[in-house]
Order: C-alpha cells, then structure tokens, then sequence
C-alpha cells in the first residue's frame, strides 16, 4: 500500500512526538527539525506509510543518541498486559469458542500501538479490552483461519507491539493442530514494535520461535528483511499479520496472508473500504475478492 498527501501530517506529528520521547529541550528538537523534513520532503510517497517514517526515525536514535526512545512506553505497556491477561485468560478459558475469543483479545490487544497516537490513554486502553467479546468483526475470517492452522505443519506470526505481544501468545495457545509456530520480531528497535526482548517479557519463547525479521520498519517489508526471514514467509503453510503496519506493507502481497487488526487511521480505512475503529480479520484472498 502505497503512502498518501494525507500521511504527511503524521509523520511529522510522529517525528516531533518521537523527539519528545528522547529530550524536552526545544532547542535539540527545533535544530533536528529541517533534516527531518528534508528527509520526508524527500521521500517516496509510492512506499507504504512504514518505510516512509522508518528513515525519520532513524535519523533521530542516530542524532539524540537514543537507540529505542519508546522504551519506557512499551516497558509500560508490557505491564499493563500483564495486568490485563488474567481476566482475559479466564474469559479465553471458559468460552464455547475459545479460538474466536482469543482472536478478539488479540484484536483489543492492538490498542497499545504508539505509532498512531504516542499518548498513553488508560480510558482509550480499558474501552478497548472492554468491547473485547461485543465488538463486531469487520470481514470476519476467524473461521477460515481456524482451519488452516489446524491443517498447518508451520504458522508464522508477525508481531506488531510490544505489550500485544502477551495476547498473540495467548492466541497462539489456542492454535489447532500441532503446528510448529515462528513469531516475528523487529530486528531492532522502532517506535513500539515488539523486539526479541519485548517478546521474551511475555514468554512467547514458551509457545514460539522467536524469530527476527532483520529490519527495523514499523511494519513488514520484505526488501529489507533478512534471507533467513525470507524464506521462512515463502515457506510457511500459514501467516498470520498483527496490526495496521503489517497491513500496509503486506496487503497487497502475492501469496494469503491472514490480517488481524484495528483500524487506527481514516485515511487507510477510506482507502480500504473501512471505517475509521473497525475491528477487522480478513486475508488476501478476501481482500482480493472484495476489489474485484
């Protein structure tokens, strides 16, 4: 999915708040500002949202000397997971269908995305576990993704935040069959997307291979991720994609590819026959069919 004008704003706004993240001093920020915007002024608008702001945000680790500014969020928002996944685990547990409640604690999980909006929001957090078993699902694939991980002998699944990360571990327990199951990191840090280390303070080690992509994008592209990754995405019977990053670098890619997501962005849902909130499962071939 290619980047729109509408982007722009964003990834400014995202820039700033990444700034913020690292020094209050207005005047380090004010004189990083112009090579910001040079750099987004220009870039590619033909590249997906993700590999559009990945080159501002390594401008600023590299120039504030900061190798992961979002640390202390996703450090927060791994607490507030784990705050979060008992009552979630005893819902999963005592539903008639506990796939499709996992999916939807999945879903809610994706709330503790600070890409789209930096602030930590408890209300805008808690509304989002609270609609976790009432929220309708926007084409909803939960059926058909069911069984072809029941059918799989390996599922990738790519990760998307740090503290989310605790709730696709606790959908992953709840895969049919006995597939052999990789989880995806960021090959390094970037904004809140879950790293080796976010995974391993969740335990995924326990249900997962953690695998890392190789790349440090906000999302999955795949010229830039390592041959080892590569080939594991072409290979596997079944890839499950977390989060609106993902989305934008992958749905329009050639092979299925199943999407579990919130819609965080007006402009991705104008373009995508969405609205703004949705709470979505759907895959490429789905995608591919409504287009047509």
């Amino acid at each position: 999915m290619k980047s729109f004008i509408d982007c722009i704003p964003c990834f400014v706004r995202q820039s700033l708040d990444a700034c913020r993240m690292i020094t209050s001093d207005e005047e380090i920020i004010r004189a990083l500002m112009p090579k910001l915007l040079a750099e987004l002024s220009s870039t590619d608008l033909t590249m997906p949202p993700p590999a559009v702001v990945s080159r501002v945000h390594r401008i600023i680790r590299k120039e504030l000397n900061n190798s992961d500014p979002y640390r202390k969020l996703k450090k927060q928002s791994t607490r507030k997971a784990l705050e979060l996944s008992k009552s979630a685990e005893d819902m999963i547990a005592k539903s008639n269908s506990p796939f499709d409640c996992a999916v939807r604690f999945a879903i809610a999980g994706n709330i503790l995305d600070f890409g789209a909006k930096t602030d930590w929001n408890e209300d805008r957090v808690m509304n989002s576990f609270k609609s976790a078993m009432k929220k309708p699902l926007t084409d909803n694939q939960v059926t058909g993704l069911y069984s072809k991980i029941e059918m799989a002998k390996t599922v990738l699944v790519l990760g998307d935040n740090a503290g989310e990360a605790l709730f696709d571990r606790l959908l992953i327990e709840k895969f049919p069959g006995d597939a052999k199951v990789y989880y995806a990191v960021k090959g390094s840090p970037v904004i809140n997307d879950v790293t080796e280390e976010d995974a391993l303070d969740v335990n995924l080690d326990k249900v997962a291979c953690i695998i890392s992509n190789g790349a440090d994008i906000p999302g999955t592209m795949l010229s830039e991720c390592s041959d080892e990754f590569k080939q594991l995405f072409k290979e596997a019977d079944v890839v499950v994609s977390k989060g609106q990053g993902n989305f934008e670098t992958l749905n329009e890619n050639g092979r299925e590819i199943f999407f579990i997501l919130q819609i965080k962005c007006a402009s991705l849902a104008h373009r995508n026959g969405y609205t703004e909130g949705d709470w979505v499962v759907t895959s490429t071939t789905s995608l591919k069919e409504l287009n047509e």
